[in-house]
């Protein structure tokens, strides 16, 4: 079935007449993608049972915002980049029913990722656009994160620091003749490997427990975007100027 869906989408855009980017067009943009924990994309919840004690990793929706900047280079191609930064949130739940207790933690990854993808456009309308895009991602996470409290530490340490990543990407936008671009559509962020590890150590309340559990947190998530685009004029040829050959005469003074 995904076989289909690739040739489909491969034959859509070499036999479709209508395909067009914005030729010699460099445009600004900002973008807000609210971020989707998907379990189908391994980042949803994460359960494990020690001596009858539940530890749960619950990731929740997070928030992207950054700048894009984009290239027209030929009919038929653009390339976009950007900065981008994320905050991720999770919680962490305790359940410890042998001792009547159940506690939960939140905590937050910030990070930052420049994205560098290659789109394509079907012309859907005069003003109406279609773009499937793809490529990498480099990911940046400057520090580890310590959490504790009472009853527990949990410690997120980074793979990396900098981490590659795969993008792809569908949208639609609708661009007005003198006010930008209007986009919104969705993205699948997944990362060659694992970011961070969650060690999280379990005291009790009362210095009872001693229960050592690890967490691997994968860098996978959905986004919806939503994208402005400032209007930009299109860049107009260079004319190339054709210098005259001028010749030179050697005057020789003795015969004036």
């Amino acid at each position: 079935m995904k076989i289909k869906v690739v040739l489909y989408i491969i034959v859509l855009f070499v036999f479709i007449p209508k395909l067009f980017s914005q030729e010699k067009v460099t445009t600004f943009g900002i973008q807000l993608k609210p971020i989707i924990p998907v379990n189908f994309f391994g980042a949803g919840k994460q359960e494990q049972i020690q001596n009858n004690i539940q530890f749960i990793n619950q990731p929740k929706f997070g928030l992207s915002f950054g700048m894009i900047i984009r290239k027209g280079l030929t009919k038929s191609l653009s390339i976009e980049t950007g900065l981008n930064f994320l905050k991720r949130n999770y919680d962490l739940t305790i359940n410890d029913p042998d001792s009547s207790f159940s506690g939960t933690s939140d905590f937050s990854i910030v990070n930052y990722e420049i994205p560098v993808l290659g789109l394509v456009y079907v012309q859907l309308g005069r003003n109406m656009f279609m773009n499937v895009s793809g490529g990498v991602s480099l990911d940046i996470y400057p520090t580890p994160l310590f959490v504790s409290g009472i009853y527990f530490t949990n410690a997120i340490n980074r793979t990396y620091w900098i981490q590659p990543s795969l993008l792809a990407n569908i949208g639609w936008e609708y661009r007005t003749e003198k006010s930008g671009y209007i986009y919104i559509g969705a993205s699948l962020h997944r990362s060659f490997s694992n970011i961070f590890t969650e060690h999280v150590h379990y005291n009790g309340e009362n210095d009872n427990r001693d229960e050592d559990i690890t967490f691997d947190l994968t860098g996978n998530y959905l986004t919806i975007d939503i994208r402005y685009f400032f209007h930009e004029e299109k860049q107009k040829k260079k004319k190339k100027v054709k210098k005259e050959k001028v010749k030179r005469v050697f005057i020789d003074p003795r015969k004036k």
